[in-house]
């Protein structure tokens, strides 16, 4: 590829990313994008830096003056393919939280343009981690601890659709001729139109809990053979057990549902067993329960940035519970075992 083009590849790999190029554009991608496998695998690598500069929640850092160095090596090295506003955007990848999967963007065929747009971008976050990713609608998707997210480059057709696997607040861009709709574990669905709402949907629990917090949401899901649905309105929470496959409603103010997406831990009349789970997720440790002994006992109290031993004294001292950490017995496995005995 030609010196002069370098700036316009610069200008427009934004909009491509964004599925808004022109034809006459996308050809110039195509062209310098055949011209090297070095630059094929640029765009992919500059497209996950697109992606976390929407990071906005992190619980932890990698080694920012070493991962400094070791990107701006690398952007030296490109430095007549890369502008500066890409060592901008690099930055941001020092605190990614997440990991990003995406299919090849490009490919030979100029028929086939709009396909690869529509290649499906995977977001995962790591254990004890919150990230955010804004989607190509402009919804705003918040993801917590160990959640990953799927959905396309550009949304096409009459639904904009996505899959959850784990917890997610969502705050669905409004667009009356096209439903949101969020597939979740154990066959269950959410649609929505524009709204505020929060899912919890981890395969290993058999529960998927919605929460709305404005607008309104349908739910989806199996019952026998027949797909039923329940619609939820502000302030609303519904709790689904794939076991027996029977769903609630229940009443509720919504903070301790969502206050996980803000680094912060509320609980208002929670049972501990279930704070018990939001600490899981937080801290990224595991909870074993040996004795039940007030463990259905209900708490309230708000923490925010308290170290995990805390606030186990303060249910310690509430609850007459008691809690220790336990040997190492599977050195594969990185979380931390508590026992409340």
């Amino acid at each position: 590829m030609e010196n002069q083009n370098i700036d316009k590849i610069e200008e427009i790999l934004f909009r491509y990313y964004q599925g808004k190029v022109t034809n006459e554009e996308y050809q110039l991608i195509v062209a310098w994008s055949e011209s090297s496998e070095e630059n094929k695998k640029l765009i992919q690598q500059l497209y996950s830096i697109y992606l976390a500069t929407d990071i906005r929640k992190v619980t932890k850092q990698v080694d920012t003056e070493k991962a400094l160095h070791k990107v701006s090596n690398q952007i030296a090295i490109r430095k007549k393919s890369i502008g500066w506003k890409w060592i901008q955007h690099a930055a941001a990848i020092l605190f990614i939280p997440l990991l990003v999967t995406i299919g090849l963007l490009l490919r030979n065929n100029k028929s086939e343009y709009h396909s690869s747009i529509a290649q499906i971008v995977n977001v995962r976050t790591n254990p004890g981690m919150i990230t955010s990713v804004v989607l190509p609608d402009s919804s705003i998707v918040y993801l917590n601890s160990e959640s990953s997210l799927s959905y396309p480059l550009v949304f096409d057709g009459k639904t904009r659709e996505v899959h959850l696997i784990g917890e997610a607040y969502f705050e669905v861009a409004k667009d009356p001729l096209r439903r949101f709709i969020v597939s979740t574990a154990h066959q269950t669905q959410i649609e929505v139109l524009g709204t505020h709402f929060n899912v919890e949907a981890y395969e290993k629990d058999e529960k998927v809990i919605a929460t709305l917090l404005e607008g309104k949401v349908d739910f989806l899901f199996q019952e026998n053979t027949d797909t039923r649905k329940i619609g939820l309105k502000p302030g609303e929470k519904l709790v689904y057990d794939s076991k027996v496959r029977k769903a609630s409603l229940h009443k509720t103010s919504c903070q301790s549902e969502v206050s996980w997406k803000d680094g912060t831990i509320i609980l208002s009349g929670t049972p501990l067993r279930e704070a018990f789970r939001m600490l899981e997720k937080r801290y990224h440790v595991e909870f074993v329960i040996t004795n039940n002994r007030g463990i259905d006992d209900t708490y309230t109290g708000v923490f925010t940035n308290e170290r995990l031993d805390r606030i186990l004294d303060h249910f310690k001292i509430s609850s007459k519970i008691r809690w220790r950490y336990m040997e190492e017995q599977d050195v594969a496995d990185k979380k931390s075992k508590i026992e409340i005995y």
